[in-house]
Parts: C-alpha cells; sequence; structure tokens
C-alpha cells in the first residue's frame, strides 16, 4: 500500500504542477474529447471513410490540445501575479477548445444527417468566442 501512496504521489505532482488545478471545465473538456473521438469513428463507418491514418492525426491533435492547455498553464504561473493569481490563459484555453470540440461533435452528427438543435451549435460558437478573447479583454498589470 505504502508503494501506491509513492506511486502516485510521483505521478500526480508532477501532473498537478503543468495542468495546474483541476476545474469542472477541464473535466468537460476530457468528455467533450472523448465525445468528439466517438462520433469521428462513427462517422467514419457510418460513411464508409474510416482511415487509420486519419484516425491518428486525429489523435495526435487531441494530444496536442492538451499540450496548449500546459502551455497556458505555464504562462498563468509565470504571470501569477499580473493576472492576480486567476489562471486566465489556461481557461481562455480550455474554453476556446470546448467551443472547438463541442463544433466538432455536431459537424460529425451533421454528416450522419442527425438533427441538431440551433442554439446547441449558435452556444457552442459563443464558447470559442469567449476563449479567444478572454485574455485579450483584461488589463493586465492593473489591480
Amino acid at each position: 500500500m505504502f508503494k501506491l501512496g509513492i506511486a502516485s504521489t510521483a505521478i500526480g505532482v508532477p501532473l498537478s504542477f503543468i495542468f495546474g488545478d483541476w476545474t469542472p471545465l477541464m473535466g468537460v473538456l476530457m468528455v467533450l474529447t472523448a465525445l468528439d473521438i466517438i462520433t469521428g469513428i462513427a462517422k467514419g463507418f457510418y460513411d464508409k471513410g474510416l482511415r487509420s491514418r486519419k484516425m491518428s492525426q486525429g489523435m495526435v491533435r487531441k494530444g496536442m490540445i492538451f499540450v496548449v492547455i500546459i502551455l497556458a498553464n505555464m504562462i498563468d504561473v509565470a504571470m501569477a501575479s499580473t493576472f492576480n493569481e486567476l489562471p486566465i490563459a489556461k481557461m481562455s484555453a480550455i474554453t476556446f477548445y470546448l467551443g472547438m470540440e463541442g463544433l466538432s461533435i455536431v459537424e460529425n452528427l451533421a454528416q450522419m444527417n442527425m438533427p441538431m438543435p440551433a442554439f446547441v451549435k449558435n452556444y457552442l460558437l459563443v464558447l470559442k468566442e469567449n476563449g479567444e478573447n478572454v485574455a485579450d479583454k483584461k488589463t493586465f498589470g492593473k489591480k
């Protein structure tokens, strides 16, 4: 049991540092990423266009989303006093990718002729735009 505690600490501490505090938005991003993968595979079966190379490239792209989240968290760590200890860069990146992943899911479903309420797509577009604009609207260096 003691070895399990050491192993989880050895993994958890570096992960906590590189990703920062776990937030509900990060959990939502994980779920949307998984749903995008699932709907992408389903779309590939539906239109008989499932290709391992294309799927591998998509998986690498999904991994790179989390590289951007790590980068944004490191910006927040470096700029902590400027951002008043708020994770502005990380939350902006996560919000942007929530919109992108959600839109990708909607596109996958649309290509399978699934009806989709317009408000869902509109809401996802707003999320994407908010992620792009949040950091731009902050006044850096002022409290």
